[in-house]
């Protein structure tokens, strides 16, 4: 996809990187808002020093502690482990989708229940890179996908531990997590052990100053740019999705509301759905719809039943910093809008 100027959230992120790691970094926003994006993007801009481990998450069914050493590590035999270390050191390599490790070694982690030993391994794996000069980066990409794993205890509580330690503790390494899970970030950002150990950078869609400039580059006219951000806001996905429809000719007023018609369709079918299932909980959500009639954010105090139900259908995004909730994307507060004539809570 496409990679937007994000120059000061590079920089922003940059600057982080080049101080002592000290705070896990939490990096949120709403869905597709091009989270990962930046964070490969920042990746590709630093010195050769710098050795980044970019563990994704996503698109992974990690429901056990098994599978997370799968994700987490990448076996080797002795000799290949030793040219990528070697690799590692010289700096010709410093970009990895897991943490190298002896085939043997890991293999001797299925035996036991726990999980300090690999993340001993890894602490040690990132000291010795430390202590021969590089900074060691390590990133875990949607990393709510483990949140309900449990090994003795919650394993993302271990895995919190571990991370405090490589960076508050021992400063080796620089920790960032990834995540469009808006509970998530919600629940995180009011854990007692990360107080005073974490900060959270929000990564939003652009302004409307920001897509002009993108789509004024890419030849739009001023009445095809109002229509884009009518439609679609900020959002990175879209913006892209208008560009590669402009470049092959096809009407953009067209595509924005082909894209409007099946979000709303979406959202009204879950809707219907929630009033079969649980006609109370529907009269709370559609109440709570209600608010977004004259306004795009709403401030909150809690998360209600109702307000749950929505950011886990993906309909609304909660901003705990900012302690504020807002569609998803401009898709959603149309269909919010027009669905809302259709129900009178």
């Amino acid at each position: 996809m496409e990679f937007f100027n994000r120059e000061k959230e590079i920089q922003d992120l940059l600057n982080m990187i080049r101080q002592e790691p000290n705070l896990i970094t939490f990096i949120y926003g709403p869905i597709n808002s091009g989270k990962t994006s930046l964070m490969l993007e920042v990746i590709k801009r630093l010195p050769r020093e710098y050795v980044a481990f970019y563990i994704d998450l996503r698109g992974y069914a990690v429901t056990r502690r098994e599978e997370f050493l799968k994700v987490l590590f990448e076996t080797y035999d002795e000799e290949t482990f030793r040219k990528k270390v070697y690799n590692i050191l010289r700096g010709v390599e410093n970009f990895h989708k897991a943490i190298p490790i002896l085939k043997h070694i890991w293999k001797e982690f299925f035996k036991i229940e726990e999980v300090s030993d690999a993340f001993k391994h890894v602490e040690n794996f990132l000291q010795e890179l430390y202590n021969k000069g590089l900074k060691p980066i390590i990133i875990f990409d949607e990393l709510q996908v483990i949140k309900d794993i449990r090994i003795n205890n919650f394993l993302i509580y271990r895995l919190f531990n571990f991370f405090v330690r490589l960076s508050k503790v021992l400063h080796i390494c620089h920790v960032f997590a990834i995540t469009s899970d808006s509970t998530f970030i919600e629940r995180i950002y009011n854990e007692a052990m990360l107080q005073g150990r974490s900060r959270y950078y929000l990564v939003d869609d652009f302004d409307k100053e920001t897509v002009e400039k993108i789509l004024k580059e890419k030849g739009f006219s001023d009445e095809e740019i109002d229509i884009v951000w009518r439609y679609f806001g900020g959002k990175p996905i879209y913006l892209v999705e208008a560009i590669q429809a402009k470049r092959v000719g096809k009407d953009v007023k067209e595509l924005c509301e082909e894209f409007y018609r099946l979000r709303r369709r979406q959202v009204l079918d879950l809707l219907y759905k929630l009033e079969e299932e649980n006609k109370n909980l529907f009269d709370r959500v559609t109440k709570f719809l209600k608010g977004f009639e004259t306004r795009d954010k709403i401030k909150y105090k809690r998360i209600s039943k109702e307000l749950s139900w929505l950011i886990n259908n993906n309909i609304l995004f909660l901003d705990p910093a900012n302690e504020i909730i807002k569609p998803q994307s401009h898709l959603e507060l149309l269909a919010i809008r027009n669905i809302l004539k259709e129900f009178k809570p």
